[in-house]
Protein backbone atom coordinates (compact mmCIF):
# COMPACT_ATOMS: atom_id res chain seq x y z
CA UNK A 1 0.00 0.00 0.00
CA UNK A 2 1.56 3.31 -1.06
CA UNK A 3 1.24 6.64 0.69
CA UNK A 4 -1.27 7.72 -1.95
CA UNK A 5 -3.51 4.76 -1.15
CA UNK A 6 -3.46 5.74 2.52
CA UNK A 7 -4.95 9.16 1.80
CA UNK A 8 -8.69 9.50 2.53
CA UNK A 9 -10.84 8.94 -0.60
CA UNK A 10 -11.88 12.62 -0.84
CA UNK A 11 -8.33 13.75 -1.67
CA UNK A 12 -7.75 11.23 -4.47
CA UNK A 13 -9.39 13.33 -7.16
CA UNK A 14 -6.58 14.37 -9.51
CA UNK A 15 -4.44 12.10 -11.72
CA UNK A 16 -1.63 14.65 -11.75
CA UNK A 17 0.67 14.62 -8.75
CA UNK A 18 1.31 18.35 -8.46
CA UNK A 19 -1.04 21.07 -9.74
CA UNK A 20 -0.18 24.77 -9.32
CA UNK A 21 -2.76 27.31 -10.52
CA UNK A 22 -2.35 31.10 -10.28
CA UNK A 23 -0.08 30.91 -7.22
CA UNK A 24 1.39 34.16 -5.95
CA UNK A 25 3.48 35.07 -2.94
CA UNK A 26 4.92 38.32 -1.56
CA UNK A 27 7.21 38.55 1.45
CA UNK A 28 6.35 41.26 3.99
CA UNK A 29 8.06 44.52 3.06
CA UNK A 30 9.10 43.28 -0.38
CA UNK A 31 7.94 45.52 -3.26
CA UNK A 32 7.80 42.71 -5.84
CA UNK A 33 6.10 39.32 -5.72
CA UNK A 34 8.55 36.46 -5.31
CA UNK A 35 5.97 34.27 -7.10
CA UNK A 36 3.56 35.80 -9.59
CA UNK A 37 0.72 33.87 -11.24
CA UNK A 38 2.53 30.51 -11.33
CA UNK A 39 0.82 27.77 -13.37
CA UNK A 40 2.42 24.32 -13.49
CA UNK A 41 1.20 20.73 -13.76
CA UNK A 42 3.58 17.87 -12.94
CA UNK A 43 2.51 14.43 -14.09
CA UNK A 44 2.78 11.27 -12.04
CA UNK A 45 6.22 9.67 -12.16
CA UNK A 46 7.91 12.52 -14.03
CA UNK A 47 11.16 14.33 -13.22
CA UNK A 48 10.86 18.13 -13.46
CA UNK A 49 13.60 20.67 -12.71
CA UNK A 50 13.23 24.35 -11.79
CA UNK A 51 16.06 26.60 -12.96
CA UNK A 52 16.52 30.35 -12.99
CA UNK A 53 18.44 33.27 -11.49
CA UNK A 54 18.71 33.77 -7.75
CA UNK A 55 15.58 35.42 -6.43
CA UNK A 56 13.26 33.98 -9.06
CA UNK A 57 11.33 31.94 -6.49
CA UNK A 58 12.55 28.40 -7.25
CA UNK A 59 13.09 27.39 -3.64
CA UNK A 60 10.03 29.34 -2.48
CA UNK A 61 7.88 27.36 -4.91
CA UNK A 62 9.46 24.09 -3.77
CA UNK A 63 8.85 24.99 -0.12
CA UNK A 64 5.24 25.87 -0.93
CA UNK A 65 4.74 22.44 -2.50
CA UNK A 66 6.28 20.94 0.63
CA UNK A 67 3.76 22.81 2.79
CA UNK A 68 6.56 24.81 4.45
CA UNK A 69 5.79 28.16 2.80
CA UNK A 70 2.25 29.61 2.80
CA UNK A 71 1.04 31.17 -0.44
CA UNK A 72 -0.94 34.40 -0.67
CA UNK A 73 -3.31 33.21 -3.37
CA UNK A 74 -4.01 30.62 -6.05
CA UNK A 75 -4.31 26.86 -5.78
CA UNK A 76 -1.65 24.25 -5.00
CA UNK A 77 -2.54 20.56 -4.68
CA UNK A 78 -0.78 17.19 -4.58
CA UNK A 79 -3.07 14.49 -6.02
CA UNK A 80 -6.02 16.68 -5.05
CA UNK A 81 -4.89 17.24 -1.45
CA UNK A 82 -3.36 20.31 0.12
CA UNK A 83 0.42 20.08 0.65
CA UNK A 84 -0.19 19.90 4.40
CA UNK A 85 -2.52 16.89 3.98
CA UNK A 86 -0.15 15.14 1.59
CA UNK A 87 2.87 15.70 3.83
CA UNK A 88 0.86 14.58 6.85
CA UNK A 89 0.30 11.24 5.15
CA UNK A 90 4.02 10.83 4.42
CA UNK A 91 3.35 11.12 0.68
CA UNK A 92 5.98 13.85 0.20
CA UNK A 93 9.72 13.64 0.88
CA UNK A 94 12.23 16.51 0.99
CA UNK A 95 15.99 16.51 0.32
CA UNK A 96 17.54 19.87 1.37
CA UNK A 97 20.92 21.30 0.34
CA UNK A 98 22.66 19.75 3.36
CA UNK A 99 22.31 16.05 4.31
CA UNK A 100 21.25 16.64 7.97
CA UNK A 101 22.09 13.06 8.97
CA UNK A 102 21.88 11.90 12.58
CA UNK A 103 25.56 11.62 13.61
CA UNK A 104 24.95 8.99 16.31
CA UNK A 105 23.29 6.61 13.86
CA UNK A 106 25.01 4.45 11.27
CA UNK A 107 24.39 4.85 7.55
CA UNK A 108 21.91 1.96 7.57
CA UNK A 109 20.12 3.33 10.64
CA UNK A 110 19.80 6.78 9.05
CA UNK A 111 18.31 5.29 5.89
CA UNK A 112 15.91 2.95 7.69
CA UNK A 113 14.59 5.47 10.23
CA UNK A 114 11.92 7.16 8.04
CA UNK A 115 10.57 3.81 6.89
CA UNK A 116 10.26 2.62 10.50
CA UNK A 117 8.47 5.81 11.52
CA UNK A 118 6.31 5.58 8.40
CA UNK A 119 5.19 2.02 9.18
CA UNK A 120 4.03 3.05 12.64
CA UNK A 121 2.12 5.96 11.11
CA UNK A 122 0.58 3.66 8.49
CA UNK A 123 -0.77 1.35 11.19
CA UNK A 124 -2.44 4.34 12.86
CA UNK A 125 -3.91 5.54 9.56
CA UNK A 126 -5.07 2.04 8.65
CA UNK A 127 -6.98 1.84 11.93
CA UNK A 128 -8.51 5.27 11.35
CA UNK A 129 -9.61 4.68 7.76
CA UNK A 130 -10.51 1.01 8.03
CA UNK A 131 -7.65 -0.43 5.96
CA UNK A 132 -6.09 -3.52 7.40
CA UNK A 133 -2.51 -4.67 7.43
CA UNK A 134 0.83 -2.93 7.29
CA UNK A 135 2.06 -1.20 4.16
CA UNK A 136 4.57 -2.92 1.95
CA UNK A 137 7.69 -1.08 0.86
CA UNK A 138 7.62 0.60 -2.55
CA UNK A 139 8.51 -2.14 -5.00
CA UNK A 140 9.77 -4.22 -2.09
CA UNK A 141 12.83 -1.97 -1.66
CA UNK A 142 14.50 -2.17 1.74
CA UNK A 143 17.48 -0.46 3.35
CA UNK A 144 20.08 -2.84 1.89
CA UNK A 145 18.82 -2.35 -1.66
CA UNK A 146 18.56 1.43 -1.25
CA UNK A 147 22.20 1.55 -0.15
CA UNK A 148 23.18 -0.66 -3.06
CA UNK A 149 21.33 1.62 -5.48
CA UNK A 150 23.35 4.63 -4.28
CA UNK A 151 26.62 2.69 -4.21
CA UNK A 152 27.03 2.52 -0.44
CA UNK A 153 26.30 -1.11 0.35
CA UNK A 154 29.78 -1.47 1.87
CA UNK A 155 29.35 1.55 4.17
CA UNK A 156 26.17 0.43 5.96
CA UNK A 157 27.86 0.30 9.38
CA UNK A 158 29.81 3.54 8.97
CA UNK A 159 28.86 6.77 10.74
CA UNK A 160 28.28 10.10 8.91
CA UNK A 161 31.57 11.53 10.20
CA UNK A 162 33.40 8.74 8.37
CA UNK A 163 31.89 9.69 4.99
CA UNK A 164 32.75 12.31 2.39
CA UNK A 165 30.25 15.07 1.56
CA UNK A 166 29.13 13.24 -1.56
CA UNK A 167 28.60 10.01 0.35
CA UNK A 168 26.60 11.81 3.02
CA UNK A 169 24.32 13.29 0.36
CA UNK A 170 23.82 9.84 -1.16
CA UNK A 171 22.71 8.63 2.28
CA UNK A 172 20.28 11.55 2.51
CA UNK A 173 18.80 10.68 -0.89
CA UNK A 174 18.45 7.00 0.02
CA UNK A 175 16.80 8.05 3.30
CA UNK A 176 14.29 10.22 1.43
CA UNK A 177 13.38 7.36 -0.91
CA UNK A 178 13.15 5.09 2.15
CA UNK A 179 10.11 7.12 3.21
CA UNK A 180 8.47 5.70 0.06
CA UNK A 181 7.16 9.12 -1.00
CA UNK A 182 4.92 9.55 -4.01
CA UNK A 183 6.54 12.98 -4.51
CA UNK A 184 10.17 13.85 -3.76
CA UNK A 185 11.23 17.51 -3.53
CA UNK A 186 14.96 18.25 -3.92
CA UNK A 187 16.38 21.72 -3.22
CA UNK A 188 19.83 21.99 -4.84
CA UNK A 189 21.03 18.79 -3.14
CA UNK A 190 24.35 18.73 -5.04
CA UNK A 191 25.23 22.43 -4.82
CA UNK A 192 28.12 21.96 -2.34
CA UNK A 193 29.80 19.17 -4.33
CA UNK A 194 32.59 19.34 -6.89
CA UNK A 195 31.63 18.74 -10.53
CA UNK A 196 33.08 15.22 -10.67
CA UNK A 197 31.08 14.17 -7.60
CA UNK A 198 27.98 15.95 -8.93
CA UNK A 199 28.11 13.92 -12.13
CA UNK A 200 28.36 10.67 -10.19
CA UNK A 201 25.50 11.78 -7.93
CA UNK A 202 23.26 12.51 -10.94
CA UNK A 203 23.73 8.97 -12.20
CA UNK A 204 23.03 7.51 -8.75
CA UNK A 205 19.88 9.63 -8.47
CA UNK A 206 18.65 8.60 -11.92
CA UNK A 207 19.22 4.94 -11.11
CA UNK A 208 17.26 5.23 -7.88
CA UNK A 209 14.47 7.31 -9.44
CA UNK A 210 14.00 4.83 -12.30
CA UNK A 211 13.80 1.99 -9.76
CA UNK A 212 11.30 3.77 -7.47
CA UNK A 213 9.17 5.64 -10.07
CA UNK A 214 8.72 8.63 -7.77
CA UNK A 215 7.58 12.05 -8.99
CA UNK A 216 10.50 14.46 -8.51
CA UNK A 217 10.58 18.27 -8.40
CA UNK A 218 14.24 19.36 -8.44
CA UNK A 219 15.75 22.84 -7.94
CA UNK A 220 19.12 23.56 -9.52
CA UNK A 221 21.34 26.34 -10.87
CA UNK A 222 23.08 23.97 -13.29
CA UNK A 223 21.93 23.75 -16.91
CA UNK A 224 23.73 20.43 -17.41
CA UNK A 225 22.16 18.99 -14.28
CA UNK A 226 18.64 20.08 -15.22
CA UNK A 227 18.85 18.63 -18.74
CA UNK A 228 20.59 15.42 -17.66
CA UNK A 229 17.99 14.56 -15.04
CA UNK A 230 14.70 15.88 -16.32
CA UNK A 231 11.71 15.14 -18.49
CA UNK A 232 10.95 18.87 -18.45
CA UNK A 233 12.95 21.95 -17.45
CA UNK A 234 10.97 24.89 -16.06
CA UNK A 235 12.87 28.15 -16.66
CA UNK A 236 11.90 30.92 -14.23
CA UNK A 237 12.50 34.66 -14.38
CA UNK A 238 12.75 37.03 -11.43
CA UNK A 239 11.32 40.38 -10.35
CA UNK A 240 8.60 39.12 -10.20
CA UNK A 241 9.12 35.37 -10.08
CA UNK A 242 7.34 33.82 -13.06
CA UNK A 243 7.58 30.77 -15.29
CA UNK A 244 9.39 31.99 -18.38
CA UNK A 245 9.33 28.76 -20.41
CA UNK A 246 8.83 25.01 -20.02
CA UNK A 247 11.25 22.95 -22.14
CA UNK A 248 10.73 19.25 -22.88
CA UNK A 249 13.84 17.04 -22.75
CA UNK A 250 13.18 14.51 -25.50
CA UNK A 251 16.04 12.14 -24.76
CA UNK A 252 15.90 8.38 -24.16
CA UNK A 253 16.13 6.77 -20.77
CA UNK A 254 18.06 5.47 -19.01
CA UNK A 255 20.34 8.49 -19.27
CA UNK A 256 23.63 6.62 -19.38
CA UNK A 257 26.98 8.09 -20.44
CA UNK A 258 26.25 7.31 -24.10
CA UNK A 259 23.07 9.40 -23.97
CA UNK A 260 24.90 12.17 -22.13
CA UNK A 261 27.34 12.38 -25.05
CA UNK A 262 24.49 12.68 -27.57
CA UNK A 263 24.48 15.92 -29.60
CA UNK A 264 20.76 16.30 -28.84
CA UNK A 265 21.54 16.81 -25.16
CA UNK A 266 23.77 19.75 -26.01
CA UNK A 267 21.05 21.17 -28.25
CA UNK A 268 18.60 21.11 -25.33
CA UNK A 269 21.22 22.71 -23.08
CA UNK A 270 21.64 25.52 -25.63
CA UNK A 271 17.88 26.03 -25.71
CA UNK A 272 17.76 26.26 -21.91
CA UNK A 273 20.64 28.77 -21.93
CA UNK A 274 18.85 30.87 -24.56
CA UNK A 275 15.73 30.85 -22.41
CA UNK A 276 17.77 31.89 -19.37
CA UNK A 277 19.22 34.73 -21.40
CA UNK A 278 15.70 35.86 -22.24
CA UNK A 279 14.86 35.66 -18.52
CA UNK A 280 17.94 37.77 -17.77
CA UNK A 281 16.89 40.35 -20.33
CA UNK A 282 13.48 40.54 -18.66
CA UNK A 283 15.06 41.75 -15.44
CA UNK A 284 17.03 38.98 -13.71
CA UNK A 285 20.79 38.38 -13.65
CA UNK A 286 21.63 34.62 -13.50
CA UNK A 287 25.19 35.29 -12.37
CA UNK A 288 25.39 32.15 -10.26
CA UNK A 289 24.27 29.66 -12.91
CA UNK A 290 26.62 26.75 -13.46
CA UNK A 291 27.57 26.94 -17.16
CA UNK A 292 27.93 23.20 -17.71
Amino acid sequence: MTATELLPPHVLTDPDHIVVRGVHKTYPGAPIRVLDDIDLVIARGSFVSLIGPSGCGKSTLLRAVAGLEPIDGGELTIFGATPEEACGYKAVGLVPQTPALLPWRTVAQNVSLPARVNRRAEHRRAARYGMGGPARTAGGVGTAELLDLVGLADRAKAYPSQLSGGMQQRVAIARAFGLEPDVLLMDEPFSALDEFTREAMRLHLLHLWQRMQTTVLFVTHSVREAVTLSDRVVVMSARPGRIHEVIDVDLPRPRDREVLADARLHEVEDRVRDSLQDAWDSGAKPADLVPA
